[in-house]
């Protein structure tokens, strides 16, 4: 699981994503030295290797290296993190903006040579102007966030886009996920009436965490019912593990 929170508890203190971005860039990004900490609100514990935010492309999984082979023109970066896609894709000649909302994270990609606003997917605005591409890479599809959130984001991203255009998300499906744990989170969430792969998440570092905010994994039939009204098509679905990559049309 990879994820970016959309909101930072800046009261607490802490920027923990960016936090332990900076100290890895700062130090030289190497396996085994940082790493992300993501918790789910009943407890369940994920590691992620900072690294692999640095990783060069020839590193990546299929489904992120056909993400940015897939990629056209002007570039919207959601949740770019440390510039691991808009800095290959620079180098592939494309004009890239990157919406990270970690001031650390944002700060890297910025020394990295991307543009980036330190901003969410739920304040972008149209005064950006359109875009060829959105991309939404290393799970952000999950920046959905929930069944009755992901309308509005779609929507707001569709806004962004030229007719035509494509919107290129990672995601994991959660139906795939079977453990005990995982069962029976689904089980609570439709018990709340949420989507069963709805996940409330807070990324620590530390005694410092961000507040809890909602991610949401999908199957591709809860994807299309997502996409009704939001002028995104569902293109191809390409499947990968416990992954897929979803490439969206904008009408």
């Amino acid at each position: 699981m990879s994820v970016h929170a959309p909101v930072l508890d800046l009261t607490s203190g802490g920027d923990p994503f960016g936090t332990a971005v900076l100290e890895a860039w700062k130090a030289g990004p190497r396996l085994g030295l940082f790493h992300e900490i993501i918790e789910r609100d009943d407890g369940l514990i994920t590691v992620n290797d900072i690294y692999r935010y640095f990783a060069p492309f020839e590193e990546w999984g299929p489904l992120e290296q056909q993400l940015c082979e897939r990629a056209a023109q002007r570039v919207l970066d959601v949740g770019c993190g440390p510039g691991r896609h808009a800095t290959h894709l620079l180098a592939q000649g494309h004009e890239v903006l990157g919406i990270e909302p970690s001031p650390g994270a944002a700060t890297v990609a910025r020394e990295r040579g991307v543009n980036v606003l330190t901003d969410s997917v739920e304040s972008i605005e149209p005064a950006l102007g359109t875009f060829d591409t959105i991309l939404l890479g290393g799970q952000n599809l999950g920046l959905l966030g929930s069944r009755e959130k992901a309308g509005g984001v779609l929507r707001r991203l569709a806004s962004l886009t030229k007719p035509g255009g494509a919107l290129l998300g990672v995601s994991i499906d959660p139906y795939t996920l079977t453990s005990d744990c995982n069962r029976a989170y689904r089980d609570k969430n439709r018990a709340m009436g949420h989507l069963p792969g709805q996940q409330r998440l807070r990324i620590r570092d530390g005694a410092v965490s961000t507040s809890w905010f909602d991610y949401l994994f999908v199957s591709a039939t809860e994807l299309e019912e997502l996409l009704n009204g939001t002028r995104w098509q569902l293109h191809e679905l390409i499947p990968h593990g416990k992954q897929y990559l979803a490439h969206l049309v904008r009408s």
